[in-house]
């Protein structure tokens, strides 16, 4: 749950340059005792330069910036240190991003490490704007040394880890690199272990002949659905124990619920805890649990005179949808849409598309193509998986609609994108009812090492919702699909298909 696959790039560099106030926070509490000790430093400037910082930490960002441009260029910010210097033109290219400054911003950044390379919060502010722009390997770079010149905890924004992961997925000896360094540094995703990326980790590992520490890595995977790739997969027999509770995904779906429960705790609130906590009780199966802890807050929603904003709106979209989810579990599908349509409202001013593209999905399945299309066209700067989705939603209501050329462009975008969505573009194959070509691009999948684990995870036995008429047909081919002979070879060469009593949400 904590990977959003369809959430906009833009937001990679705007979500890392709202903290202002806690980069401030940190100047004060870092750098200030450097001060102290630093006789050449000009107090009147070290106080100007205090209360500019502060100034855009209480968010007046556009006199703050005013106040910038003139403290860069004065020639007392000479008698700064360079770990002070590298600090305020940081705090400066915050600044400038709030500012919707990006260039400057970038601008500033390398000028902050030019004078101190170990500031890494510089760097990996850096990295976020270098990976929204798609230079991913300077951003991996960047985050790769950043991580190397931590002390103790990292500061990584889980959205900038998740997405540049996901964008060296061709790269595979950089990927290894930067998820062995988050991995040494005991990197976790908002307190939780990111069992997926240890899974993709461990299958790098097993491909470069670092069986040694294969292990290590999976004793930090304990989530249901990352058990269940790792069960299907035969490269990974010799490192489980199928037959113990460890290694049980349903058994480990009730561990999980019960770590978050705690987290929720430590944390109550509308946030990420509660977001993996409702994730976590609908893959289990316990729908009713999630419509209970969602209840209050859809009564909110449902009237609220404003809308939320940032985190917030992020957390409230998530949580109702996947109330949503619950409700179509138990056969809810009225109120299942209604609360899709709420999801999308709640969440409008966070930036994020993941409950549009929801929306438009069940209303592809309910038959309503016309709405369908409408709630996914103004969609803009989305991920490979995210436009791969809109066009799966296009495609389907196209068929529907008996719209060919309509068709044959979903069918043209999603092939261009089926290196990056290769799921996605699996998907549409048998959705067209294109058995031959959906078995060749399996076959193809099983055969790529890195893309193996997901295509095998696709293919398990779940527990499903009750089927909505555009899914009848769906789900249909698929088991025709399932049960070729040519897939099921290819299966069983590298892996296998099990039964599990839980859903794959």
């Amino acid at each position: 749950m904590t990977r959003r696959t369809g959430i906009a790039c833009t937001l990679l560099l705007s979500m890392y340059l709202v903290p202002v106030a806690d980069a401030v926070a940190a100047m004060h509490d870092g750098v200030a005792p450097v001060a102290a000790r630093v006789s050449t430093a000009d107090p009147d400037f070290m106080a100007e330069l205090t209360a500019a910082m502060d100034q855009g930490a209480s968010g007046d960002t556009l006199g703050a910036a005013i106040v910038f441009e003139r403290l860069l260029a004065d020639p007392r910010l000479l008698t700064l240190d360079d770990v002070q210097r590298s600090h305020a033109w940081h705090i400066a290219a915050l600044v400038a991003g709030e500012q919707k400054q990006e260039a400057l911003a970038g601008q500033r950044l390398q000028t902050a490490l030019s004078i101190n390379p170990h500031n890494t919060a510089a760097r990996f502010m850096l990295a976020a704007g270098q990976l929204a722009d798609d230079k991913v390997a300077a951003s991996a770079d960047n985050v790769i040394r950043g991580i190397a010149d931590t002390e103790g905890a990292l500061d990584l924004p889980k959205d900038l880890v998740w997405h540049l992961a996901v964008a060296l997925k061709d790269t595979p000896a950089t990927q290894r690199r930067l998820l062995q360094g988050l991995f040494d540094h005991g990197w976790k995703s908002d307190g939780l272990e990111p069992a997926e990326l240890w899974v993709t980790l461990a299958t790098l590992q097993v491909e470069a002949g670092e069986q040694d520490r294969v292990s290590a890595t999976l004793a930090r995977v304990d989530q249901p659905l990352p058990l269940v790739m790792l069960r299907s997969d035969k490269r990974f027999d010799r490192y489980l124990e199928r037959g113990t509770p460890r290694f049980d995904p349903v058994a480990a779906a009730q561990r999980h619920i019960d770590r978050l429960r705690v987290a929720t705790m430590l944390a109550p609130g509308i946030n990420d805890a509660a977001v993996e906590l409702a994730y976590a009780l609908l893959i289990a199966g316990q729908s009713q649990e999630v419509i209970g802890m969602t209840q209050s807050l859809a009564d909110y929603a449902s009237t609220a005179p404003t809308r939320p904003q940032g985190d917030e709106a992020r957390s409230v979209g998530w949580l109702l949808e996947l109330r949503g989810r619950a409700q179509r579990q138990l056969g809810q599908n009225d109120d299942a849409l209604a609360t899709q349509i709420l999801a999308v409202r709640m969440a409008e001013d966070s930036g994020q598309v993941d409950q549009s593209l929801g929306l438009g999905y069940l209303y592809a399945v309910l038959l309503r193509a016309a709405a369908a299309r409408e709630a996914v066209e103004d969609l803009k700067d989305l991920t490979a998986q995210g436009e791969s989705a809109r066009q799966l939603i296009d495609l389907i209501a196209a068929l529907h609609l008996n719209d060919s050329a309509a068709a044959q462009r979903a069918r043209d975008a999603l092939s261009a994108q089926r290196q990056q969505a290769a799921g996605i573009y699996m998907t549409s194959l048998v959705a067209n009812n294109r058995l031959d070509d959906a078995a060749a691009t399996l076959i193809a999948r099983l055969a790529d090492p890195l893309e193996r684990g997901g295509a095998l995870l696709e293919l398990q036995g779940f527990r499903m919702s009750p089927l909505l008429p555009g899914e009848v047909a769906f789900h249909a081919r698929w088991d025709r699909f399932a049960q070729r002979a040519d897939v099921k070879a290819a299966v069983s060469a590298v892996g296998r298909v099990e039964r599990y009593a839980l859903y794959n949400e």
